[in-house]
């Protein structure tokens, strides 16, 4: 039988993607215009590639911002494009005619979301409970935790940034049919831990139930996360029908997914607190912007 795979044209997203970014100026040289790089500036600056600048802060040596992004884009791309056309805007205020470096090469970047890392963590743990699983003999669930290993970690280390990227994402299955069991759910993880290793990323965590299954992952930042979830997805489509194909054939389905799924950024620091730290950082005086950003996750 042949099981179309999934395109990424053809997936739709409710998310939340929110990173939190900060550079500095080439070898911390003091520019003193750059202090004067407001909020609506940057704003305009990041709408031409879809990327919403919701608080900034800038002082004569850095510069600090929490942007909201789309799913297709990754963190790399995002802090390319707006540190060199911050670069382009100094050039333009300092009158520079000569090639200049002013800004530096490295980067940090933390994602951030509505919850922490530990309420994340919390949350995909209590999934069986929170369904009414928990009192079966045998649960039809299979939740699993998975440490940062060294090898995950150097996997994902960058040449000059600093980067602390996470993402809670939920897939639900094609009308919402029962085909996730304990084994399956094991072997369907196992299938995505090996297949994460080779796109420079990591699970952390994985929680599935019958109809849908919530993740955990940590990315280098040159991966979108629409490019992972649609390798998840279709890598879990595939070794299913290879391995368990009763148990789809049984659920009445043709393909394993519905073409969406939820993406959430998550963090150490919930997004509120992260925007209040870039205002108060080098003394304040940011405006907060807004996006059009479909929140809502799925109703599971």
């Amino acid at each position: 039988m042949l099981i179309e795979p999934f395109r990424a044209d053809e997936l739709q997203f409710a998310y939340c993607y929110r990173v939190y970014l900060r550079w500095r100026t080439y070898r911390g040289k003091p520019l003193p215009v750059l202090a004067d790089l407001a909020l609506p500036v940057i704003q305009e600056i990041g709408i031409r590639y879809d990327l919403h600048v919701l608080e900034s802060t800038c002082s004569d040596i850095e510069v600090l911002l929490l942007v909201s992004l789309r799913p297709e884009e990754a963190v790399a791309a995002c802090a390319s494009k707006l540190k060199g056309q911050v670069s382009k805007w100094l050039r333009e205020k300092l009158q520079l005619s000569a090639p200049a470096k002013l800004v530096s090469s490295g980067y940090f970047a933390s994602t951030t979301g509505n919850s922490s890392a530990d309420a994340v963590e919390h949350y995909l743990r209590q999934q069986s409970g929170h369904h009414g699983y928990e009192h079966r003999p045998r649960p039809p669930v299979y939740v699993q935790s998975y440490d940062l290993s060294p090898e995950d970690a150097e996997r994902m280390k960058t040449k000059h940034a600093v980067t602390e990227l996470r993402y809670h994402v939920v897939l639900a299955t094609a009308h919402r049919r029962g085909v996730f069991g304990d084994h399956s759910g094991k072997a369907v993880a196992i299938r995505w831990r090996d297949m994460l290793h080779e796109k420079r990323a990591a699970l952390q965590k994985v929680s599935f139930l019958p109809d849908h299954v919530h993740l955990a992952l940590r990315a280098h930042p040159v991966i979108s996360p629409a490019e992972l979830i649609l390798e998840l997805m279709n890598s879990a489509q595939e070794l299913m029908w290879d391995t368990f194909s009763n148990a789809v054939i049984q659920a009445g389905v043709d393909r394993l997914w519905q073409p969406s799924a939820y993406l959430g950024s998550f963090g150490d620091l919930e997004s509120r607190k992260m925007a209040s730290y870039v205002k108060r950082s080098s003394g304040g005086g940011s405006r907060r912007g807004e996006r059009g950003e479909n929140k809502e996750g799925p109703r599971l």
